[in-house]
Formats: structure tokens, sequence, C-alpha cells
């Protein structure tokens, strides 16, 4: 009896669809081991992998925001990269506690640590030794074309400076009760422009409401399990260093 030619070519073509499924699996689980990029702002350019955002300005996704603590023992030093001494990521800041791969942990708990007072700054200032900042998880909007590429396109981190954080929150909180979306509903411009008081600020300004139900879904999903893996992979990240000396105004 003749071979279907027909039949073969279904096969084929099931046994392709198949591999395709296990290389995005790969895909996927390569970037949670390789870990996070992380876009830079230092000196008021916007930089991702070293090479310059074009117009300063990139659209994107925020599909999760957690809350970073970071204590540096040493003064900070623009030339010389180092990790935190103590640090703690959380999804929301509430009963946050240090990472159990802190090379020095000052305290059990983030809620009275002798860091977390006012006055305690190294620099002899006002402010705090440790920095709270957020950690933006994001994804570029050009990227996102169907509800199934949001599990294997790229995630970029961002931490804003201490000085753009309250825009930041101003702008989640626009967002939330002016249109009722989490962030990871909308696409965001970010952007770092000129400022007359800290040289510098991140801007964030919404562009458009995201329409499809099952993209929202996935990125939801992603914005979940990237924050697991940011927490589970808190220490492991070079760039820990602050791009910005600690503000010491309050």
């Amino acid at each position: 009896m003749a071979k279907d030619p027909k039949s073969d070519s279904t096969a084929l073509t099931v046994f392709e669809d198949e591999l395709a499924k296990l290389a995005d699996a790969g895909v996927v689980a390569e970037r949670s081991t390789a870990g996070t990029a992380f876009m830079s702002t230092k000196g008021g350019i916007l930089t991702y992998r070293d090479v310059p955002v074009a117009g300063n300005s990139v659209e994107v996704v925020i599909i999760s925001s957690p809350i970073e603590r970071l204590f540096y023992a040493d003064r900070y030093d623009p030339t010389k990269v180092t990790g935190p001494a103590c640090f703690a990521l959380a999804a929301i800041g509430t009963g946050m506690s240090p990472s159990a791969t802190s090379p020095a942990i000052q305290n059990p708990t983030c809620m009275g640590c002798p860091k977390d007072e006012w006055g305690s700054a190294p620099n002899g200032g006002r402010g705090k030794a440790c920095r709270e900042t957020r950690r933006l998880l994001m994804i570029s909007a050009d990227s996102i074309t169907t509800p199934e590429s949001v599990a294997t396109v790229e995630v970029a981190a961002l931490r804003p400076p201490v000085t753009s954080l309250k825009g930041f929150a101003t702008y989640l909180q626009t967002i939330a009760t002016g249109m009722r979306r989490p962030l990871c509903g909308v696409v965001t411009k970010v952007g770092v422009v000129p400022d007359p008081k800290n040289q510098f600020r991140v801007e964030f300004q919404f562009v458009r409401a995201l329409d499809d139900v099952g993209t929202i879904k996935a990125l939801i999903e992603r914005g979940a399990r990237e924050t697991e893996n940011a927490i589970a992979s808190a220490g492991m990240d070079p760039e820990q260093a602050p791009e910005v000396a600690p503000s010491s105004k309050f």
C-alpha cells in the first residue's frame, strides 16, 4: 500500500509545532535564569545594555513594580560599582525583611531597622541610610503582538531615581483611579528629561489603553512570574549600585 504524503506532511507540521513550543519554553527558562537587564538613567541618558535609547524615551507596559530597599555600607563612589550590604525586595512594602543573601543583614525586619531611621544617612544628612525605591519590570510595547508573545518577550528593569518616585506614584494612582486599570493594562511612555533641581528626572506618560483581554491576562501572569523571579534572585544582580548619590535633603 502506497504511503500517503499528506499524512507525512501533517505529522511533520504537528512535530514542528511541538518543537516550537519547546523552544519558547527554553527561552523563558533561560531568561529566568540569566536575570533581567537594567536600563540606566546615568547622566540623564536612558540606555539599555550600554546602548542609548533613541529619543531618550521608550513606550512600554509596566508589568510589575515591586518595592526595593537598598543599604550600602560605603559612601557612594561613581567610579566603583559595589553591591548593597543589605537589601530587600517584595511585591508590597509592608512586612518586608532583608534577603537571606544579603552580605550584612542590618535587622531581622525592615520595620524597626536603625538604617531606616531619619538621620541615619552615612554622609551626615537628615535622610535614611537605607534607600527605598521601585524596581519597574517592563516590556517594550512594540514587542507585544499576541497574548502568546507575552510569555517570551524580553523584560527590562528600571530603578527610577529617588527624586522621580513621587512622579511614578502619582502616575500609578492617576491610572488606577481615573481609568480603573493597573499599569499592565496600559502603554506608558517612560522618558528621561532635564530637571532644574535634580539635573534630570524620569517621566511617566499615558499613551493608550490595551483592549485585548487575552493580552492583558498574559501580562498580569508574566508580571507575577517576573516578580517571583526577581525576589528569588535578589542579590545576584551586578547592577545593584545606585546611579545617583542618595538624597540627603530630608
